[in-house]
């Protein structure tokens, strides 16, 4: 009898949270939640659910092979004194292709190889920033890969680190801002290297730059005008293979799906410059972020 008394009641909590978590915004309206969830920083926490559809070109490719990668991000700041936010911004894929690497660079071993599907390797910028609705907000932190991916041609099988740093202006149009993340390689992932795929990766010098750039102009009812494509910058490849060079537009809209406030947003992004390689030629970005309510507080 204990024991079904503590269910019920741990059921009822379970309830009375969720409730809380879907009522977040009720005091919001949904513009002012597109304008503030445009912001990086801001002390809002979201689900995000990315897809991206993208097609590779490059000289030692045959045909129009793609790449489909879905990523999962939970964004959960939390309000430090003083205007200041801590935040951490996980990043899980799951990639299907060739074979790929996160951050818009995607490398194929040869000519030939099966689609591969598998998750990938778990990203995870952490930091401190200053966050403001209006003006200049910026933050400061570290960045790190780990080599979670279970496929030996979807990992990139080796420890990474390095700085991030985010810096951005708002007003009531505009947000405008990038996002910049640099990894160094600093140790493998001990995987056996009689497999000649993670050899070769275990031997890669990896020192690459990821660089998002965003660009959104509200609109009434909570639309949005916007572009966030990465850039890259493989500066261990060869002169001809390390920068991606992208730029996009897309629409995004804050709907409710009962109490849930939800952004949705749909990018189409063309690659200028690409490696000669293997490159992106283009990617078609869909994006929902479910808005839930910060137990710490906001802005």
């Amino acid at each position: 009898m204990i024991r079904i008394k503590d269910k019920i009641l741990a059921l009822f909590l379970l309830l009375d949270i969720a409730s809380t978590t879907l009522g977040a915004a009720e005091n919001k309206s949904m513009e002012e939640l597109s304008k503030e969830l445009a912001n990086p920083l801001a002390q809002i926490w979201n689900l995000s659910f990315q897809y991206n559809h993208t097609t590779l070109k490059g000289n030692k490719i045959e045909g129009s092979p793609t790449i489909d990668s879905t990523l999962f991000q939970p964004v959960l700041p939390v309000p430090l004194e003083g205007g200041y936010t801590a935040f951490a911004r996980p990043v899980v894929t799951y990639i299907k292709g060739p074979t790929a690497r996160f951050g818009g660079s995607y490398n194929i071993s040869g000519i030939g190889l099966d689609d591969s599907s598998d998750f990938g390797d778990l990203i995870l910028p952490v930091g401190v920033g200053k966050v403001n609705k209006v003006g200049w907000s910026y933050g400061v932190g570290a960045t790190f890969i780990f080599p979670t991916s279970n496929n030996d041609l979807l990992g990139s099988h080796q420890y990474q680190a390095g700085p991030t740093a985010l810096l951005l202006w708002a007003n009531e149009k505009w947000t405008i801002g990038t996002h910049i993340q640099h990894w160094w390689g600093i140790k493998d992932d001990g995987k056996s290297n009689d497999n000649p795929v993670i050899k070769a990766a275990h031997d890669k010098n990896l020192n690459h730059t990821d660089i998002q750039y965003f660009i959104v102009r509200n609109l009434p009812n909570a639309w949005q005008l916007r572009a966030s494509p990465h850039i890259t910058y493989d500066w261990s490849a060869k002169k001809d293979n390390r920068l991606t060079l992208p730029i996009a537009f897309g629409v995004g809209k804050m709907i409710k799906i009962g109490p849930m406030p939800v952004m949705l947003m749909a990018e189409y992004q063309k690659t200028l410059i690409s490696p000669d390689d293997i490159g992106n030629d283009s990617t078609i970005m869909l994006q929902a972020n479910f808005i839930i309510k910060n137990p710490f507080g906001d802005l």
